[in-house]
């Protein structure tokens, strides 16, 4: 890997002052969708006389560029150029601005921080036009910055209360003058908050394109608006936006999936401190990041005092539900509904002998599992199904099911409770509300419905199995999930965790402070220097090149090219023939090592070779 010293020679020249255009700023300084990664800076283009009452900030127009005629978005007009030669622009694409200059520097900020082209943030920021929508008119309005003091802060949301209305109300009371924009995690939220706020606009991809197209022009030009909408509504050209409200900031929904893999909190953070926007996250408990800025004070935090019932019931044989649980179901079940979490959806992951407590393997090497109570015992490679199984280590014939699903949960339970009526919702067959006075409701996480009037009792089933995932977003996931759906439970309602009663997260749900649990894996993040108290950085490359490419970072540590307090993990095999090298820098070193890392991918790109899949500040390290 050559990461070489990160100098470009540029040779004087006199700038250019086209002398044919008759405009005192005849030139236009584009980005341009060149598909081309290392192309990715700035480019200025002449102004054609029959073109200059439409080219202004914003505009989306058409350009020659090596030898072909491609898009580009126009950044400024300016009276002067470094270029000693300069093409003009083609045609004019679309007579509508798509952008600010605020949200063309957000844009620029974002591809810096995330090692990015421009145009990999401005497909995310920016909805295709729609030539009929094009055709419409939107007024044009003055450009009117907050005046606003911002403010910044961490909002709990309290037990009991509906989620969204806390939110509408939270929003309505907002002494903020100017435009609000709120991001929710998901396009089912996002539609159910928008129906709330009277005359709020709804920014979100699930819309008809030309739905979104259309809200889009109007936010772009409008003022005192309420926008909702999901993951790229973070780039919503207000021009007089005075808050963001950010609602589950920690969900994974809010990480894009495509590359270069930014994050809507991030993103508000950098928009935020780039203008006197107030920022406010929503939610039941903080993300390991946020947790960190309230510890640092940079964020207020807003709690919610309040108790909530909450009882540990201890497996003693691995059973699903342990007799003291029992009676107490029994109780709850005269007073309303019940909600139970299960950690996983489905019927069962896996198959053990009861016997010997091998794992039931088929033939082909791939493990047996079985997808209902009356289905075969089936491979999940090869599918073959097996009718009468046996231990090929014992020839025991009595299966034991591991990793029990929803599925088996309910089946479990309604062979517990039979003639109780069971609902089974989940992210497939999902339900927003469950209207019954009584009855069980199982549900996958994420996906549990809201009560009328809340659940009697609140039960979570395999409590620690939250907590054991491998992953390093595990522990503020599960912190996340149990006060989500505790909050779900009535007044009068009881939590029951299948867990035992030493566990700090019992302490924390009933006094509802997440910051018992937060703090101290704080503390151990800070110890061993993961994030959020470092940058952290996965790079995914062919197994031929990883090697090469680990001595090459080495290489520039040595150098002094990448931070000495850089460490660098791996490489490991992450999926086939791709190996992954995680690299973790103290925050305050960051910006060295994402310039590095640009910098590489550009000369990757000049030699024509496949760029390597880089994610800063991934939602997961290990995935």
């Amino acid at each position: 890997m050559a990461l070489t010293r990160p100098l470009r020679l540029k040779s004087e020249v006199a700038k250019l002052r086209p002398e044919a255009s008759s405009s005192s700023l005849p030139i236009a300084r584009v980005w341009v969708d060149s598909g081309v990664f290392h192309l990715d800076q700035s480019y200025d283009y002449l102004i054609p006389d029959n073109l200059s009452s439409a080219v202004r900030t914003g505009i989306r127009i058409q350009v020659p560029f090596h030898g072909r005629e491609v898009e580009a978005l126009v950044l400024s007009r300016i009276a002067v150029s470094d270029s000693p030669v300069l093409k003009s622009i083609s045609k004019v694409i679309s007579p509508q601005s798509v952008a600010t200059s605020e949200s063309l520097e957000l844009i620029e900020a974002v591809a810096t921080r995330w090692a990015a082209h421009p145009f990999d943030i401005l497909r995310s920021a920016i909805p295709p036009r729609v030539a009929s929508i094009d055709k419409q008119s939107f007024p044009q309005l003055p450009v009117r910055p907050s005046t606003n003091k911002a403010r910044r802060s961490y909002i709990q949301i309290p037990p009991v209360v509906n989620r969204f209305d806390f939110i509408a109300s939270t929003i309505s009371t907002s002494p903020s003058k100017g435009s609000t924009l709120i991001v929710l995690p998901d396009a089912n939220s996002a539609h159910r908050l928008q129906k709330m706020i009277e005359g709020s606009i709804l920014l979100d991809s699930t819309l008809e394109r030309s739905g979104r197209y259309s809200n889009f022009l109007r936010i772009r030009n409008g003022e005192n608006l309420v926008v909702i909408g999901t993951r790229s509504a973070i780039f919503a050209p207000l021009a007089d936006l005075s808050a963001i409200y950010i609602v589950d900031e920690g969900s994974e929904s809010h990480y894009e999936v495509r590359t270069p893999g930014w994050n809507v909190r991030d993103v508000a953070i950098l928009r935020s401190m780039r203008a006197a926007i107030s920022l406010h996250f929503i939610g039941y408990s903080p993300s390991s990041e946020i947790a960190r800025l309230i510890e640092s004070r940079w964020l207020d935090y807003s709690s919610s005092k309040s108790r909530v019932d909450v009882a540990s019931f201890q497996q003693t044989h691995g059973e699903l539900l342990p007799s003291r649980l029992m009676s107490e179901i029994r109780r709850a079940m005269k007073v309303g509904p019940i909600l139970f979490i299960s950690p996983r959806k489905g019927y069962s992951q896996a198959i053990t002998c009861s016997k010997c407590r091998n794992i039931a393997m088929c033939k082909c090497g791939g493990k047996l599992s079985q997808k209902a109570v009356n289905s075969a015992v089936t491979c999940v490679i090869c599918a073959q199904s097996v009718s009468e199984w046996k231990c090929t280590w014992c020839q025991g014939a009595t299966p034991f099911l591991i990793g029990r699903g929803s599925d088996r949960f309910a089946y479990e339970i309604g062979a517990a409770f039979p003639g109780t009526q069971i609902v089974q919702s989940s992210a497939e067959n999902m339900i927003d509300q469950y209207s019954e006075r009584s009855g069980f409701v199982i549900s996958t996480p994420g996906a549990a419905p809201v009560a009328q009037n809340g659940y009697a009792m609140v039960v979570i089933l395999e409590g620690v199995r939250f907590f054991t995932q491998s992953d390093i977003r595990a522990h503020e996931r599960s912190r996340e999930l149990f006060f989500s759906n505790a909050a779900l439970a009535s007044q009068s309602g009881i939590v029951a965790l299948v867990m035992a009663s030493d566990h700090p997260v019992i302490g924390a749900l009933s006094s509802w402070k997440p910051s018992l649990i937060s703090q101290r894996e704080l503390r151990e993040r800070l110890e061993v220097h993961l994030p959020p108290y470092s940058r952290a950085v996965t790079l995914d490359i062919v197994s031929s090149e990883s090697q090469s490419l680990l001595r090459g970072l080495k290489k520039s540590q040595e150098d002094g090219r990448l931070p000495a307090s850089t460490t660098i993990l791996g490489p490991s095999q992450l999926k086939g023939d791709i190996d992954r090298i995680v690299i973790l820098t103290p925050l305050s070193d960051g910006e060295e090592l994402i310039s590095l890392l640009h910098e590489f991918q550009r000369r990757r790109s000049s030699s024509k070779k496949t760029l390597a899949s880089i994610r800063i500040d991934p939602y997961s390290l290990s995935r």
